[in-house]
């Protein structure tokens, strides 16, 4: 079972809400106040440094995410939207697209620019080389882990040399949560598939649970990733202490 204190999380899941929601009303109204034109001075973004929040999403631009692409992509940009500025620095790392030029794999606080460079940038649309990335995000500077994945690593025993024994299938995972457990960096996963899919699910769950993050299952039938992956952000994150909320977001009921 998760360990949701392991790291500090809220014991209460009403503390949990009611802290959700003022951080979301803090958000709306700064959001208000800027579109209103009420505020005039450009912001200021602070150094990635100042953030207590720095979040690294490790994002699926598989051949199999193809008909799911721009959802993904709209649902990273309403992670970014639901951050309050100036606390949350975040960066996007791909599976398989290299970004030479770390336009987002670099840890930014604007992150209406950083939502704008996602939306244009070309996937290739590749493997699932899940193991490979995580290890090698793990190892930067971040405070929280996202993965989300629709199917399952290309490169299993990557990290660990399989020696034929079952209990060894979560060797390479055990790797990089060793490194999460010792930087005390939890890892929230999605995965982005159907019921039918059980050890995809265990594998996001096994990584979840054994860091202290949140795992959740987006089926396309009944969830919109465009709408859904904004509870992984900041400022709704500690809506899913609640396990009843978590069972909303899976069926599609919570928008």
């Amino acid at each position: 079972m998760p360990l949701p204190n392991q790291f500090g999380f809220a014991k209460n899941p009403n503390a949990a809400k009611e802290a959700a929601a003022k951080a979301a009303r803090e958000a709306a109204t700064a959001a208000k106040a800027a579109k209103s034109g009420e505020s005039h001075t450009p912001t200021k973004y602070v150094s990635p440094d100042a953030c207590s929040d720095r979040t690294r999403i490790v994002f699926d631009d598989s051949y199999s995410m193809s008909d799911h692409i721009k959802d993904a992509k709209d649902g990273v940009v309403e992670f970014f939207r639901n951050c309050i500025p100036n606390q949350t620095a975040c960066a996007v790392h791909f599976l398989d697209t290299d970004d030479p030029e770390k336009l987002l794999s670099s840890l930014q606080t604007n992150l209406p620019a950083l939502g704008g460079e996602l939306l244009d940038f070309k996937l290739a649309m590749g493997g699932t080389p899940l193991y490979t990335r995580m290890n090698e995000v793990i190892q930067l500077q971040l405070t929280r882990m996202v993965a989300f994945t629709d199917g399952s690593p290309t490169d299993t025993h990557h990290l660990v040399p399989y020696k034929g024994n079952e209990e060894n299938q979560f060797a390479d995972a055990d790797v990089i949560i060793a490194k999460a457990v010792e930087k005390k960096v939890p890892i929230d996963t999605v995965f982005f598939g159907s019921a039918n899919s059980t050890k995809e699910i265990e594998l996001l769950k096994y990584f979840a649970e054994k860091t202290g993050g949140y795992f959740l299952h987006f089926d396309p039938a009944k969830v919109n990733f465009a709408t859904a992956f904004k509870y992984l952000a900041p400022v709704n994150r500690l809506m899913l202490a609640s396990e009843s909320v978590r069972k909303e977001i899976e069926s599609g009921k919570r928008n």
